[in-house]
């Protein structure tokens, strides 16, 4: 796909963009007296359209993002880059078969729409030789990776299928021309320093702590589990640049022992990558972009909306959430 081509597609995107929601509209979000409040609010928005035809906010929310692929799929003339993104719904709809499945269940589960893999053959493969054997080998080997553990937990099904996440996105959104190529990185750089920060405030030996860490960031798993042993591991995550105020986060919740500074942080380090990123024209970028902060907004509509829930005040929210 040429550079006037992605121009012309960027373009499109602009107008797209121009859905999601205005601070203006997080702010009454935070400051909602309840849930209900924060449903009327998203009916007002182009949000409410799919409020209406789904049963509930979360079937909504996966069905916004899900728009937002197809809408790239359709503007995007480069097969290579649609199947990049619509493989990571793939990785999605494994987790929450396979998640299914290993925990004895009948994988009867709400599923995404087929990305590249119809959702059939990622249920079929669990039981059949032959339908495994036919998945993109990095979804094999997961899959393989679950069926050899013995009555794995949650936590342990998850983190192989974080890895076959981080894997997908790291060999889609990492061979790609720009800024956008870092967005892999960044977020497996921030997820596995706050899994750390987390493992060390739960008294975790640093070698326990390096099995639950992702490779791929900009610092290995066993440098930062060393850097938990040495008592360093804000350091650590500072001596990387653009990396300094996460640093700052991440020290105060060691010492507080909250990380919610620490995630608001990495929410905003990760928006404004995405936002720099929306702004090249002539590289698939934007359009990646637009599928990534639909996904980042989805899942800051779920957190507000349990919040509300659940009591949590608006300071709070606040402190968690870079809107508003």
């Amino acid at each position: 796909m040429s550079g006037s081509s992605y121009a012309y597609a960027s373009g499109r995107v602009s107008g797209l963009e121009e859905t999601l929601l205005s601070e203006r509209i997080w702010s009454q979000l935070i400051a909602a007296e309840d849930r209900d409040e924060v449903l009327r609010i998203l009916g007002d928005s182009w949000y409410g359209t799919l409020l209406q035809a789904e049963e509930n906010l979360g079937e909504a929310l996966r069905s916004a993002v899900s728009h937002a692929e197809e809408e790239l799929s359709e503007l995007s003339s480069d097969p290579a880059f649609t199947r990049g993104i619509l493989q990571r719904r793939d990785a999605r709809n494994a987790r929450y078969l396979w998640k299914s499945f290993a925990a004895g269940e009948n994988g009867e589960v709400e599923v995404e729409p087929s990305g590249m893999i119809p959702t059939e053959e990622l249920k079929r493969a669990w039981a059949d030789s032959n339908a495994a054997d036919s998945l993109p080998t990095i979804f094999k080997q997961a899959l393989e990776e679950i069926q050899e553990l013995h009555s794995p937990s949650a936590s342990e099904t998850d983190a192989v299928l974080d890895r076959l996440a981080a894997s997908v996105e790291a060999d889609n959104l990492g061979q790609m021309e720009g800024l956008i190529a870092s967005i892999p990185a960044v977020k497996i750089e921030l997820r596995n320093f706050l899994a750390a920060a987390r493992g060390r405030s739960e008294e975790m030996t640093p070698s326990a702590i390096e099995e639950i860490l992702l490779d791929g960031g900009y610092h290995s798993p066993s440098d930062i589990a060393e850097a938990v042993r040495t008592n360093r591991l804000s350091a650590l995550l500072g001596e990387t640049q653009g990396f300094e105020d996460s640093a700052l986060a991440l020290e105060e919740g060691l010492e507080s022992g909250s990380f919610l500074g620490f995630q608001k942080e990495s929410d905003r380090m990760t928006m404004d990558i995405l936002e720099k990123v929306s702004g090249d024209l002539f590289s698939p970028g934007p359009l990646a972009a637009y599928v990534l902060r639909r996904e980042l907004e989805a899942s800051h509509l779920k957190l507000v909306a349990a919040g509300k829930a659940a009591g949590i005040d608006s300071r709070r929210l606040s402190a968690r959430i870079p809107r508003g």
